[in-house]
This record gives C-alpha cells, structure tokens and sequence, in this order.
C-alpha cells in the first residue's frame, strides 16, 4: 500500500467520525450553551467574589473552561467504539482490507481534530475578550488541544474496549470525565482544590494543558514540566487505546 493510499484511507476514517459527531447536533449544542453560560454568568459571578491583587478568576477561567470543552469532547469518541461493538460494526470496520494501524490512528485523530474543530470558535473569543492577538500564539494553543484531545481520545477508547455492560460504561465514562475536569487546574486554582486531591490535579494532562495555553494568552509562568506530563499522558493512553483494539481484532471479543 503506497503512502497515498494510506493518507487517503487514514483522511476517510478520521472524516467519518467528523460525520457522526454532526449527526448528533445536540450535544454540541448543550455544550455551546454550558460553555456561554459557565464564562459570562458563573466565571463573572466567581470573579466579583473572589478578589485579590495579581489574580483575575475570569481570565483564569476563561481558558480552562475551553480545556474542559476539548476534553468532553474527545471522550465522544469512546461511547462512538461502544455503540459500534454493540451493533457489530466495529467488528466490520476491523475486517476491512487496511493495516489496524491506520484504524486506531484515524479514530484517535478523528476524536482530537473534531473537539479541535468544535472548540476553536472558544479559543478564538476567549483569546479576544482577554486581549490576546496573536496568530502564532493561538496556533500553538490549538497545536496544544489538539495534543490533549488526542490522549484523551485514547483513554475513551481504552475504557470502552474494557467495558462489555452498557450501563457501566456510561457510568465509568461520566465519571472519568467528570474526575479529568474536576480533578484538575482548569477550573479552580491548585491551592483552592482539597489537599487530598492536589496531587493527582498537578499531574493531570488537562491541569498542563491549562497552564500552557494560560503562558501563551495570559502570560501566566509555566515551565517544560507541563509540556512532558502532557505528551507522556497521550504516549500512554494512545498505547493502550492502540493495544486493545489490536487485542480485540486478533482475539475477537472478550468479556
């Protein structure tokens, strides 16, 4: 197989999954409504009663809040594979003639680049309302989301290849979503989130992923740290999500 036909093959799995995310226009449409009101109404409310000098909670917020988005976003793509299972086509989708390399890489890029797609718009009117207008800045923020939403594409695809039950899934995909977000510097501080926690939002790929974009638009300080703890998260959960489909098409399915 020529380069070419694998750039193609690779262009039409990754269009695919584009394709079902438009297929599904309310929930891009409860997370535009989510994210509007979250910035303008909770982040301006938190901003008026939270106040000290060299710190502003809106802007603070304002970037991690497209960081959450990107993030809910690519988990899409895990409850896309569990819907495919259970309705035998993935099992098709596996058999066609094209390297299962190609497969997994198409479903993880085609999950980053449509959170990409659907959170750009954010990062453009964030970046506006904090007076940022740099095009070369924003391109690396996006390059940065893009990063993020690929590891986290592959953290959906490994819990929907572990888990055969429907309604465990959904419970075990909310609620790694939910700890993701939660459990993070996007939304809150790091010294604001409970002690017990603070451990695991330092090292989370959605904290890093914060800071760096908060460097790039708000000038805040961040460090090569961030940049290491978010490619070693995508290395890890890309590999898994690669191993179990790779398992799946060599050993059928497994309970």
């Amino acid at each position: 197989m020529t380069v070419r036909s694998q750039l193609f093959i690779l262009w039409a799995i990754v269009a695919r999954d584009l394709r079902i995310l438009v297929k599904s226009p309310w929930i891009l449409i409860q997370r535009s409504v989510f994210f509007l009101i979250s910035l303008f109404v909770f982040a301006n409310l938190i901003n008026k009663l939270v106040s000290f000098p060299g710190f502003n909670y809106f802007d603070f917020y304002s970037v991690g809040a497209v960081v959450s988005t990107i993030t809910s976003i690519a988990f899409i793509i895990g409850a896309d594979l569990f819907e495919e299972e259970e309705l035998g086509m993935l099992d098709y989708l596996l058999s066609l003639p094209f390297g299962h390399t190609l497969f997994v890489v198409g479903r993880s890029l085609g999950g980053a680049l449509r959170g990409l797609i659907y959170t750009a718009p954010m990062l453009l009117l964030v970046a506006v309302i904090d007076g940022y207008y740099s095009p070369v800045g924003i391109l690396e923020s996006y390059v940065v989301m893009f990063i993020l939403a690929t590891g986290i594409s592959g953290l959906s695809i490994t819990v929907a290849m572990n888990i055969r039950n429907e309604n465990r899934f959904d419970v075990v995909i909310a609620t790694a979503e939910l700890v993701t977000v939660r459990v993070s510097a996007a939304i809150y501080p790091l010294i604001y989130i409970p002690q017990a926690l603070q451990p695991i939002a330092s090292v989370s790929p959605v904290s890093s992923t914060a800071d760096i974009l908060r460097a790039i638009i708000l000038g805040n300080p961040s460090g090569p740290t961030d940049i290491i703890l978010l490619l070693t998260f995508v290395a890890v959960f890309f590999g898994l999500g690669s191993a179990l489909l790779f398992r799946k098409l060599e050993g059928g399915r497994f309970e």
